[in-house]
């Protein structure tokens, strides 16, 4: 679909970038209604998050099997670590499509693990650089995050599910306009 990668970036002509607008509108439309759809149905789209994800999982599972199969070597602990962990996929990508509740906390756990470690990872970023002019900005992009990392920690179970597709639903928003911005330029040039 969207064709662009360090090897065509330099044989690029114009042409080939005017066949680029199409997809890339289509796809932040497609963000910009389920950022929306997120937002002003968080219950609902809170499931169909978990199945997405299931499904995403799933996939993975099979392909990391199939690949380490398909291109097993001498090594063969490797190669079962690597199907192990392809089972591992298919079997929470079950669970996050028969249960999407029990995905969307999974979900909620994994996300404020990841703003923890954001926030402290800004908080130490804003310590090296105190020195540099707008350094105080790290501090409160850390301790934003680790705000939002405690709420997801501590809501309980129908709080986290509104403050998952909301995050997500910001996300898309912020990435549909993102690309839609992409596809302008694209027009100019």
């Amino acid at each position: 679909m969207l064709n662009m990668g360090p090897r065509h970036s330099l044989i690029i002509d114009e042409q080939s970038l005017k066949k680029q607008r199409a997809p890339l509108l289509i796809i932040s439309i497609l963000l910009l209604l389920g950022g929306i759809f997120c937002l002003f149905s968080p219950f609902a789209s809170g499931a169909a998050l978990s199945m997405v994800m299931g499904i995403f999982l799933l996939l993975s599972g099979f392909g990391l099997i199939f690949g380490m199969i398909a291109n097993r070597v001498q090594n063969t602990w490797p190669m079962i670590g690597g199907i192990l962990l392809g089972v591992a996929y298919l079997i929470i990508g079950y669970v996050f499509i028969t249960t999407p509740a029990v995905g969307i906390f999974a979900m909620a756990v994994y996300l404020a693990v990841l703003f923890a470690l954001g926030g402290i990872v800004r908080l130490i970023a804003g310590y090296k650089l105190r020195d540099v002019s707008g350094s105080w900005l790290q501090y409160v992009i850390g301790i934003l995050d680790l705000i939002i990392a405690w709420m997801l920690f501590s809501a309980d179970p129908m709080t986290s599910v509104v403050l998952v597709t909301t995050i997500v639903g910001i996300e898309m928003l912020f990435s549909s306009f993102g690309l839609f911005q992409v596809a302008r330029q694209l027009k100019r040039s």
